[in-house]
């Protein structure tokens, strides 16, 4: 039997590993048939003849064989060859676990041949990606009640901003925040426990609310400038972050009209590949006229600021809302 777990969502994927490992320990107390190999660790011949070993030889207590292999797609040759060799996806008395905190794409790339036989062979198959909002809210809702305590909805979400989406942080603090609960006597988080006890990813975070804003999405602009203001976030920062991306829009927009091929303008630019990729999609929002009118409105808002005749959140309001 073999069991294949990918995607993304490293804390989730690790969850639902832990669940397959539990639940066999549960049934097979002493674990003598239990083994973890991470092929990360190195690639060797004692590696592979350590795999093959496991998978071949069956238990004499009635116990059948649990064998888990983190990153396999390092040996993705061989592991086929072996998962042929002896018949495992047949096979009830053996359970080969295939761990891959990659996506469908990446490991497609890596490795299409061992892909496509995970996918056609294996009993279960699990893609863990990234939640989205309204997924994530409801994940973070059941990890607080599996820890006996509730998130207030605006909680909920305050913490989504503040850890930038990252659900190895979000469970971190999930355990930070019921401790907390538990010796205050209280089982509730509020907002204001969120705000004292995390601490935001204002990085990442600053980069999604620039995209929010130049995605023009007027009623998700508005909160998320709000909800970094008021975490207190640097609004000079925010504008820096907003202007240097307005920039790259207006020089890719400016590129691309001239029928620069990408890889131009990624040598013209010297952005990263994939910000030139998504900067290329967000250029389709704008004319270059109005985008050079955009950076003339930025250049004065910084000028009217620096002379005291603005204040600079009132100033990225309009700006963002007037987009």
């Amino acid at each position: 039997m073999i069991i294949f777990l990918y995607g993304k969502d490293g804390y989730r994927l690790k969850q639902s590993l832990d669940k397959i490992i539990g639940e066999y320990k549960k049934k097979y107390a002493d674990g003598v048939n239990f083994s973890i190999l991470d092929a990360e660790d190195g690639i060797s011949k004692e590696l592979l003849a350590k795999l093959e070993n496991l998978v071949k030889t069956t238990s004499f207590f009635n116990e059948k064989r649990l064998v888990i292999i983190k990153n396999p797609f390092l040996i993705g040759k061989e592991l086929a060859a072996l998962i042929k060799k002896w018949g495992l996806a047949e096979d009830k008395e053996r359970i080969l676990v295939c761990v891959e905190r990659q996506s469908e794409g990446e490991l497609n790339k890596k490795d299409k041949g061992l892909y496509a036989l995970l996918v056609a062979e294996s009993s279960i198959i699990k893609n863990v990606e990234p939640l989205d909002d309204r997924r994530l809210e409801s994940w973070i809702t059941k990890e607080a009640a599996g820890r006996n305590i509730k998130i207030e909805p605006a909680a909920i979400k305050k913490l989504i901003y503040s850890t930038g989406y990252d659900s190895w942080q979000i469970g971190n603090e999930i355990d930070k925040l019921a401790a907390y609960k538990y010796s205050a006597g209280n089982n509730t988080v509020s907002i204001a426990d969120v705000i004292a006890l995390v601490a935001p990813k204002e990085d990442l975070n600053i980069f999604r609310m620039v995209d929010v804003v130049i995605n023009k999405n007027r009623l998700l602009t508005a909160r998320a400038l709000h909800d970094h203001i008021e975490s207190g976030a640097d609004p000079y920062y925010i504008f820096s972050m907003i202007t240097y991306q307005f920039r790259n829009l207006l020089r890719v927009k400016d590129l691309a009209k001239n029928a620069v091929p990408y890889a131009g303008i990624i040598k013209k630019t010297n952005l990263n590949p994939y910000v030139v990729k998504k900067t290329l999609d967000q250029c389709k929002k704008y004319e270059l006229t109005e985008l050079k009118n955009i950076f003339r409105d930025l250049a004065a808002m910084d000028v009217a600021v620096k002379d005291g005749e603005a204040e600079m959140v009132d100033g990225l309001y309009r700006f963002a809302l007037a987009l």
